[in-house]
């Protein structure tokens, strides 16, 4: 009798499936998931190609069969509202190089220039890493979720790399999407024996203990699974046949349920983007006026030549009952702008970002009213800070296995070692309303390490102290050139033979 284990919502495969069917059974569903399906669909909007570009101005027949009209404007007015969006989330939490601390059961804060493993990890986590998490936060925002790929290379220093999340199958462990049980990479190369390249497919399977890769344009099947250098079927994680006890991707949220921002303003952008090219295509409609005929056909190419014909030879030729006149459209521009500030409006809101262009930026607002403005992008990077906290867990996990099967001590004693993350958020600030406060906090007893933290101008708490040492050294040198009171001290041996 099968038993349930309580907890426990994984994707369950029979023994009896090979590693290829299980791969070939991931890659399908992964193809056909939804969330999938979104983030692609988020990568054309970021792209600049939205639904805007279906747009098409018909007209129907008796039999209310739709042509396309090739004499009327067809606007297709492109916002941008979401690459907008985007990298305004990723430029205010990851443009700035995030604080990254360390801390034991004895010490609240690492040392990291002195404590051995301080300073591995202090050197790991160089520019090139704040780059990679920087790319990643902006791939998470947009897909929902973005992966890291990690790997030892040939010089036994521990990589990580940014992997498209569109072509990344993870299957979970539980329902809260916290633990990785499996994971397929589906990936394509392109290789070129003439002008026309050959286009190959392959899947990457990995689990905890051992990876395969399968050339998936000739099928899921044990004879199009690759071997290595060995002629062995499945790849060790890392060299000599040792695993990392994990599967190596590391992923970066954006939020809990892996959405993609253009779920949640898609309807808004659309709307927006249709209203605006209608209000062009109605403004150039109405530069020239309507021509009014009576007693010539309503067939629409009728109408067309007669339309035409006027242009050309500003005349018109009539039955004698018939007539003709011109009637000049009046467009309600107002209505139109009132109808996008709205929808502009909602965009931002429900995007959690921040309108530059709204009026409030205009005057001098003082910092309480920025925080106002920036509330809703705030909200969200909380979410964002909390994400890249778990982020830094799984890397430090790698980090921890790396620095044991590199030889520099035991993975339970780098274990012990905790790591804490807080991001710098690139607001805009009323500098001059700051360093009056500044000023003001000088007076009420609050350390000098603290004022320079809250003075805008000091970028580098720690390089201003430094700044401030040497300045004050270089004061008291000046100072004792005429510090006349004070007697030179004599050195050893001096004017001994005068005292006998």
């Amino acid at each position: 009798m099968e038993t349930l284990t309580r907890q426990t919502e994984s994707t369950i495969f029979s023994p009896s499936l090979s590693s290829s069917d299980i791969a070939q059974i991931i890659v399908e569903n992964g193809k056909n998931d939804a969330k999938i399906r979104d983030m692609k669909t988020a990568q054309k909007y970021f792209d600049g190609h939205s639904d805007i570009e279906l747009k098409k101005r018909v007209y129907y027949d008796k039999k209310k069969v739709a042509y396309e009209n090739p004499a009327a404007n067809n606007a297709k007015q492109k916002s941008g509202f979401l690459r907008q969006l985007v990298e305004q989330k990723q430029n205010y939490a990851f443009a700035k190089t995030f604080v990254l601390k360390l801390s034991t059961a004895e010490s609240k804060e690492v040392d990291l220039t002195k404590d051995e493993y301080g300073i591995a990890w202090k050197d790991f986590c160089d520019r090139s890493l704040f780059k990679t998490v920087y790319q990643l936060g902006g791939q998470s925002i947009l897909n929902g979720i973005a992966w890291g790929y990690l790997w030892i290379d040939e010089n036994g220093d521990l990589q990580i790399k940014d992997i498209p999340p569109e072509m990344t199958y993870p299957v979970w462990h539980d329902r809260q999407h916290t633990h990785l049980d499996r994971l397929v990479y589906n990936f394509y190369r392109l290789k070129y024996n003439s002008i026309t390249p050959d286009r190959t497919e392959y899947a990457e399977y990995w689990t905890e203990s051992e990876r395969i890769l399968f050339n998936a344009t000739d099928g899921y099947k044990p004879e199009t699974t690759l071997v290595d250098d060995k002629d062995n079927p499945i790849f060790s994680h890392m060299t000599g046949g040792v695993s990392w006890g994990k599967v190596p991707y590391i992923f970066l949220k954006a939020t809990d349920d892996e959405k993609p921002l253009l779920n949640f303003i898609k309807e808004q952008v659309d709307s927006y983007e249709k209203m605006d090219s209608n209000s062009v295509d109605s403004l150039i409609d109405d530069l020239d006026p309507l021509l009014v005929l009576k007693g010539v056909s309503p067939n629409v190419k009728d109408l067309l030549e007669a339309r035409e014909l006027a242009k050309v030879t500003r005349t018109v030729s009539l039955d004698p009952d018939g007539d003709a006149h011109f009637i000049q459209a009046q467009t309600q521009i107002q209505s139109y702008i009132e109808k996008l500030n709205a929808l502009r409006k909602d965009i931002y809101k429900f995007g959690y970002g921040v309108d530059t262009q709204d009026a409030r930026f205009g005057g001098n607002p003082n910092q309480l009213e920025i925080k106002s403005l920036y509330q809703d992008l705030d909200t969200y990077t909380d979410g964002l800070e909390r994400h890249l906290q778990d982020f830094i867990d799984q890397l430090k996990y790698f980090f921890d296995k790396w620095w044991e099967f590199s030889g520099h001590g035991a993975f339970v004693i780098a274990q012990s070692y905790k790591a804490l993350v807080k991001l710098d958020r690139s607001m805009l600030i009323n500098q001059s309303a700051l360093i009056d406060d500044t000023v003001k906090l000088q007076s009420t007893g609050v350390s000098q390490k603290t004022l320079l933290e809250f003075n805008p101008a000091v970028q580098d708490v720690e390089q201003e102290k430094k700044r401030l040492e040497e300045e004050k050294k270089e004061r008291d040198a000046d100072n004792s050139l005429f510090d006349f009171g004070k007697e030179p001290e004599e050195k050893e041996g001096e004017n001994k033979g005068e005292d006998e």
